[in-house]
């Protein structure tokens, strides 16, 4: 058998009996999908790995709490995920801002009549988002099995989605409306000042 089974195929060896190429050929084919898997294992294992660090710096946790799990460095952590600088960041500003979030998304509520957006679904998104932040900021708020860092996304969505898409492209018509889209930019200026800062 002259021709090649694969780009795998290594040709015949001296000492092959029978079949022996083939299944050598089809042993190479196996490696080759077993490493794919492997790899693919690997990729999964290690993006679970990160959602799990980033959850653990969404509910307060900072990189030194990550560093006893790991039981490497903060700045080993810091290096193998490198996003939880700015995750930290948002967390702690988020955290300290809370009243301040919610106050301005309920100016732009009152005043959406008077403030023109491309679409108007916004507002309705804006007030069920905060209704969530409402109930999950309770002090008897309870865990109830899905995303334990919920109420951080939420209101991290409140600003960094909602108030900012409203500040993009919202159009006050006066009044009160443009103090409220004023306001609901000024948090949002805050809050990217506190998450694109470097780190200490």
């Amino acid at each position: 058998m002259n021709q090649k089974l694969s780009d795998l195929d290594p040709g015949d060896k001296p000492t092959d009996v029978s079949d022996e190429r083939r299944r050598r050929h089809d042993a190479l084919l196996a490696l080759r999908e077993a490493i794919e898997t492997e790899e693919r294992v690997e990729r999964e294992a290690a993006a679970v790995t990160a959602d799990a660090a980033s959850t653990a710096l969404w509910l307060g946790a900072s990189l030194a709490d990550l560093a006893v799990v790991t039981g490497k460095t903060r700045q080993a952590a810091r290096k193998r995920w490198p996003t939880l600088g700015a995750i930290h960041r948002r967390r702690t500003w988020l955290g300290n801002h809370v009243d301040d979030i919610r106050w301005a998304v309920r100016v732009v509520a009152e005043n959406a009549p008077e403030i023109d957006v491309p679409d108007r679904a916004v507002f309705d998104e804006l007030a069920a988002v905060d209704a969530s932040v409402g109930r999950e900021f309770e002090p008897s708020a309870e865990y109830d099995g899905s995303d334990p860092a919920r109420r951080w996304h939420d209101l991290d969505r409140l600003v960094d989605v909602l108030l900012r898409g409203i500040c993009d492209s919202g159009r006050a018509r006066g009044g009160q409306a443009d103090f409220a889209l004023h306001g609901a930019c000024g948090v949002v200026g805050y809050y990217d000042h506190a998450a694109n800062r470097p780190d200490q």
